[in-house]
């Protein structure tokens, strides 16, 4: 070959591999089921420290308001997958045929719950509930909700169950007089905690009953599933890498109080407060447990079988 010819020939070859197609990473559209909780920040840490795109992943990821809108979002197949539904509403849509999968564990037990009072409340503990005091819950069927539904039958409690809204709607009613307690979820209202505003009377983890029962799950359309089972399985592993970073690294922590404009004083300790033996992905636990509490408040008509439970579960995304 002539030297002209040579040139041109790899010139040519230049050309070829400046033109070839790069490979897409591939998208996944994820809702996280609500803002702010430390649970919720392991996905920005997937995003914002190129975890995700390490798995070659390209997460979208929206913001649900609550459990239910976020899981809907999820079955009519406008997002992927969910992070953080609450397992009593998902196994109560896929009784009911809805196309939904559980990936992995979010949080076993509600340790990260907590009820408080005014400072100048006589109420010292849950045990000072007496017969028509408000204990309060977000709203029925929530995690809350079940949480306090435990704690007074644990303690044989005769106060009343109230359903005041989320921790901001809990707050003012608290405040304001017109309930005797209110709820959050930690780091929330920790301001309130450090200027000596509030005091707090107990926690989610004296409802033993839910101690390490999988209370809040990362789920997926089966539908997607199905056609992308090796990409649910890398979202999986990177989540699990991401949670591992949020949990070990003082810049996610920055990065999360900055992000949602809380003192980094009253999220230094949200690794402890809400534990990361609890927050590991595997295992899905307890699910015979939630099965029943589903029936007994009449969210599915009848037990699922353990067929049914086992079919539910696609554990990292692998196949049951």
């Amino acid at each position: 070959m002539s030297k002209t010819l040579k040139t041109i020939a790899i010139a040519a070859a230049g050309v070829a591999i400046l033109s070839a197609p790069s490979f897409a990473a591939d998208k996944v559209r994820l809702v996280n089921s609500t803002k702010v909780v430390f649970e919720t920040e392991h996905p920005y840490t997937g995003i914002e420290e190129g975890i995700f795109k390490k798995h070659d992943l390209d997460v979208s990821l929206i913001h649900g308001s609550g459990g239910a809108a976020s899981l809907q979002a999820v079955i009519t197949g406008s997002q992927d997958v969910v992070w953080g539904n609450g397992v009593l509403g998902v196994l109560s849509a896929y009784a009911k045929g809805a196309p939904v999968r559980i990936l992995g564990n979010n949080i076993r037990g509600v340790p990260d719950l907590y009820w408080y009072v005014k400072t100048d409340s006589p109420i010292k503990s849950f045990k000072d509930l007496k017969e028509g005091m408000e204990f309060t819950y977000s709203r029925p069927g929530s995690t809350t909700n079940l949480a306090a539904i435990f704690i007074k039958d644990a303690l044989g409690l005769k106060a009343k169950l109230v359903s005041v809204g989320g921790p901001s709607g809990s707050r003012t009613q608290l405040m304001s007089g017109q309930v005797a307690t209110g709820w959050s979820v930690y780091p929330l209202n920790k301001n309130l905690l450090r200027e000596g505003k509030i005091r707090v009377i107990g926690t989610g983890k004296e409802a033993a009953g839910l101690n390490g029962v999988t209370i809040r799950v990362t789920v997926a359309n089966v539908n997607w599933l199905n056609k992308n089972r090796d990409v649910a399985k890398r979202l999986m592993t990177a989540f699990d890498e991401s949670l591992k970073m949020t949990y070990s690294s003082d810049k996610r922590l920055r990065a999360y109080a900055k992000r949602w404009k809380l003192n980094y004083e009253d999220v230094k300790s949200a690794p402890q407060d809400t534990p990361a033996d609890v927050s590991t992905l595997l295992p899905v636990a307890g699910l015979d447990k939630i099965n029943q509490i589903a029936l007994d408040n009449k969210k599915i008509k009848k037990l699922l079988t353990a067929a049914q439970l086992k079919e539910l579960v696609h554990p990292m995304g692998n196949k049951p």
